[in-house]
């Protein structure tokens, strides 16, 4: 949840927001795969059992719309 977030941001830096994390980590992504046409983020959930789930899905709309074209 966001405060565990803003706790571990206290704690030993760091973003303190869902938000700011999604935005570095898709600022990351920008840079490392410039030629990317979209971006998944996936999560591991803890529970039992476990879950994988889409935490976000991006896409660079100019390409977007020649892929739909």
């Amino acid at each position: 949840p966001e405060e565990d977030l803003r706790a571990h941001a206290r704690a030993w830096g760091g973003v303190s927001s869902w938000e700011e994390w999604l935005l570095e980590r898709l600022g990351f992504l920008e840079e490392a795969f410039p030629q990317a046409v979209e971006v998944e983020l996936w999560g591991v959930w803890a529970g039992n059992p476990p879950r994988l789930e889409r935490l976000a899905r991006v896409w660079d709309r100019a390409r977007r719309e020649v892929r739909n074209a």
